[in-house]
Formats: C-alpha cells, sequence, structure tokens
C-alpha cells in the first residue's frame, strides 16, 4: 500500500502570466454550471495549477518526507507528475501523476480540491488546512475518508461544515533543519518583519501606534513573495515577528518565527495561532493599539530572551520527530501498513 499526496503544478519563470491566464480562466468556467464537465475533460482541477508555492502545499511535502523516513513507500502526486517546484521543492520525493493513482492507495487530497476525494477507490485524507476552503463537496460521511485539520479554530469550521464526522487535529511540521534556533543576542537589533500579504492595514496602524508611544527601538521590513529557502535565511536576522492575520489555517510563519527563536506578537488569529500564549510564548494582541503597546515591552532584552525560548521550547513538539512522527505511526497501524 502506496502513501500519496496531491499538490498542484507550480509555474514560474517567464511562463508566469501566461500559466496564470490559463489558470484563471479555468476557474472562472469551473464555476459555470454545465461547464465543469468541460473543464474537467481538459484538467484535473483548476485548482492543481497555482503560481505560488503555498504554505499549505509545503507542510503536506513535509508530510510525505516524513511518512519516507519510516520506510513507507509515499509519493508526490501532481498533474503532470513530475518536479515542477525547482528550487521550492523542500523534500526529495518521488512524483507520479494523478493518472497513476491506483485502487489500492492512501491519498492525501488539500482541501483546494476536496471534491476529488469521491474520484477515488482506496483510502482518502482530506486535509483542511485554510478556514475559507472548507467546503462539503464530497461525501465526507464515507467511512474511507479521514478529516484532517490543524487548530482549534479549523476544528471548530470542520465541525459545522461536516456534521456527525469525526474530524482530528493533527500537528503542523516545523522544520528545525531550515528554521534553527538563533539566540535574541544574535540578532539584528530592533528588527521586526511582518507580512503584509496578512493584514497589511493591521502592520500600517501597529507603526503609527508604536510612533505615538514614542517607541524608537523596532525598526519594520515587510516580507512578500520569497521562496521557503530565502525566507528561512533572513529569518535569521530579526528579532521579532509581527502576526497581522485576523484568520489564519495551518498558521505556519509565527510556528517557524518560534522554531528560530523570534519573539512573535500580534493576533492569534481567532484562535489558529494556538501556540502564542501571553507573555509566555508570545505577546497576544488583537487590536493596534496592544500590539504598539506589547512592542514597547518587548524593548525589554531580558522579556524578549525569555519569550523566544519558550516558544522554541513549546513549539518543538512540532519538529518532525516528535508529535508529527508519532502521529504517523499511529496513523499508519490504523491502516495496515507495516513501519520499515
Amino acid at each position: 500500500m502506496r502513501i500519496l499526496f496531491l499538490i498542484p503544478d507550480l509555474a514560474a519563470g517567464d511562463l508566469r502570466d501566461r500559466f496564470a491566464s490559463f489558470v484563471h480562466w479555468h476557474q472562472r468556467m469551473y464555476r459555470i454550471p454545465g461547464f465543469k464537465p468541460l473543464v474537467r475533460s481538459l484538467i484535473v482541477h483548476p485548482g492543481l495549477y497555482v503560481d505560488t508555492a503555498f504554505g499549505g502545499t509545503l507542510n503536506i511535502m513535509r508530510n510525505c518526507a516524513l511518512v519516507r523516513s519510516l520506510g513507507v513507500e509515499a509519493a508526490l502526486v501532481s498533474p503532470r507528475g513530475v518536479d515542477t517546484y525547482g528550487g521550492a521543492n523542500i523534500v526529495d520525493a518521488p512524483f507520479l501523476s494523478w493518472r497513476d493513482v491506483r485502487d489500492d492507495d492512501v491519498c492525501m487530497v488539500p482541501d483546494f480540491c476536496s471534491e476529488l476525494a469521491d474520484e477515488l477507490a482506496g483510502p482518502v485524507i482530506v486535509y483542511l488546512q485554510a478556514p475559507y476552503l472548507v467546503r462539503a463537496d464530497f461525501d465526507y460521511r464515507d467511512d474511507r475518508i479521514r478529516l484532517w485539520t490543524d487548530s482549534p479554530f479549523m476544528l471548530e469550521k470542520c465541525r459545522a461544515t461536516y456534521p456527525g464526522k469525526e474530524v482530528t487535529i493533527v500537528p503542523n511540521i516545523v522544520d528545525p533543519v531550515v528554521f534553527p534556533f538563533r539566540p535574541q543576542s544574535d540578532r539584528e537589533p530592533g528588527l521586526i518583519f511582518a507580512f503584509p500579504r496578512k493584514g497589511a492595514d493591521f502592520i500600517d496602524a501597529t507603526r503609527e501606534h508604536y510612533a505615538r508611544l514614542g517607541g524608537s527601538y523596532w525598526r519594520f521590513e515587510l516580507i512578500d513573495g520569497l521562496p521557503l529557502f530565502e525566507l528561512a535565511r533572513r529569518m535569521q536576522r530579526p528579532q521579532a515577528f509581527l502576526a497581522s492575520a485576523l484568520v489564519e489555517g495551518c498558521a505556519l510563519p509565527p510556528q517557524e518565527s518560534m522554531a528560530a527563536g523570534i519573539v512573535v506578537v500580534g493576533r492569534s488569529a481567532r484562535g489558529a495561532n494556538f501556540a502564542m500564549e501571553h507573555r509566555r510564548t508570545a505577546m497576544v494582541a488583537e487590536t493596534p493599539e496592544d500590539a504598539a503597546e506589547s512592542l514597547r515591552e518587548l524593548e525589554d532584552a531580558t522579556l524578549r530572551d525569555e519569550l523566544s525560548r519558550n516558544g522554541h521550547a513549546f513549539i518543538s513538539r512540532y519538529f518532525p520527530q516528535g508529535e508529527p512522527m508519532a502521529h504517523w505511526r499511529a496513523t499508519l497501524a490504523e491502516l495496515g501498513v507495516a513501519v520499515g
């Protein structure tokens, strides 16, 4: 029995614009009644063609690598069946095409194409990582289908969408090799990172309120559109990360920040950032005013050092050899798959 992990094909370079037009056309046509069969006759699913290596996809890649580390046959599945990620690929795993999936395979299906679960004959894991992609567009009551998600916030959304179905919270996989711990004292004093695509208004307002409070220690650097390895390299620099998203799914950036020794301050994302415990592992601040006040407090080096070490200790449970491996061992035992 093979464990297969479905991910999108990625377009990059000069093909990106043409590829985006191709995908957007199919996505629009897919929503028009009567055109869905036509689109599906041309491509597997419009969601399986992207121009960005999303965090949820990278998380699925890590799950594939972990299963392979247990001596189990596992592979990544994409429409073309070849590695289109290049330098954005974070694991060493073989690729198969959608047409190569066998009836006895176990297949993980991501939330953005969850309806494909109905087209598979074997056991299916639908992995729900984004709140806006939780949809009852497949027969979730089928006994061969498992539902996985990754935070208490997501669990409540899934329970409301899939009543009567068991939903399991599973651990994200945080990579301590890609995001190694670096003490606060070895980082650039006063540098704080923020992702403008996740709450730009919150970031701007926090900066304004911090300046009004007379704060001068923190200087903001906005990060967007970087490949994972480049992001990880840059994350060796800042002392803090501003969590600005109002809603999160898998919420990996704050967790990866904690792994690296960066102090996380900002929104709890309606509970998705569950690793943030105020003044123990992070500084929780739901408003820009509170975030600015927290930044003033974080000018204290002793507090920063304590939070960074506590955050790293908490998030270490999600390193591959911790809870993720224990979870997969239990899952494979339930599926009757022998671990090598």
